[in-house]
């Protein structure tokens, strides 16, 4: 067993403990806010390319598509103001610390995706993707640019893939907290700093033009 999944193991554990009467709070308010089960569980692509399933607090209305994408959630269904905050907050993501100490997911690592939409990723990009837990948090989350679609900005789980570690997985825990603070900017590529990055490349990834600027940004610091 790695480093990495001994400190997914513990601290995921203690989040998950320190969390779970928050998500329980937050799940009555769920529950009345939309007149049925609080959480919402989806299928989602992990490690392996095994299936699992994914577990958030409800946002949206019980009728809403499944597998709908968030451009098409902005477009066309009505957020209750209760829904909005979660999130806004990004509390609605709280449950998924369960999932870290039973090994479905990783405290950081690449957002996992729904199956429909992973078949659409770059064959290179989704492979490289699997060969890693999907993470609570990751470089993307943190990013300016979030509020894209993954596959729109590849160049963050490339990054990560390649140059991951536990000095990275902790700086992006500290930006993940930092991003509860009013104010708080989010980070573009140029903002990883040095020592975060691991000197080596630890898996093949392929780049794309985008991705290539992304390494030549990475080589700065190494």
């Amino acid at each position: 067993m790695t480093i990495k999944r001994w400190t997914d193991i513990v601290i995921g554990s203690l989040l998950g403990v320190a969390a779970l009467p928050v998500i329980l709070v937050l799940a009555l308010g769920s529950a009345l806010t939309f007149r049925t089960w609080p959480f919402f569980v989806q299928e989602r692509i992990g490690r392996g390319g095994r299936p699992f399933r994914f577990l958030k607090l409800r946002t949206l209305p019980k009728d809403t598509p499944t597998t709908a994408d968030k451009y098409a959630l902005a477009d066309s269904t009505r957020i209750p103001a209760y829904g909005r905050f979660l999130r806004h907050t990004h509390l609605d993501e709280l449950p998924q610390l369960l999932l870290v100490p039973l090994g479905w997911m990783s405290l950081v690592g690449p957002r996992p995706e729904m199956p429909n939409v992973l078949a659409d990723y770059p064959p290179d990009f989704a492979a490289a993707r699997s060969c890693v837990r999907p993470g609570c948090t990751g470089l993307w989350q943190v990013s300016t640019s979030s509020t894209k679609l993954i596959y729109e900005v590849p160049e963050y789980d490339r990054l990560y893939l390649r140059h991951g570690g536990l000095r990275l997985d902790a700086w992006i825990l500290y930006r993940t907290a930092r991003t509860l603070l009013p104010g708080t900017r989010y980070i573009e590529l140029a903002d990883v700093p040095r020592w975060a990055l691991n000197g080596h490349r630890q898996r093949s990834v392929p780049a794309d033009n985008r991705v290539a600027r992304a390494d030549r940004s990475a080589e700065a610091y190494e």
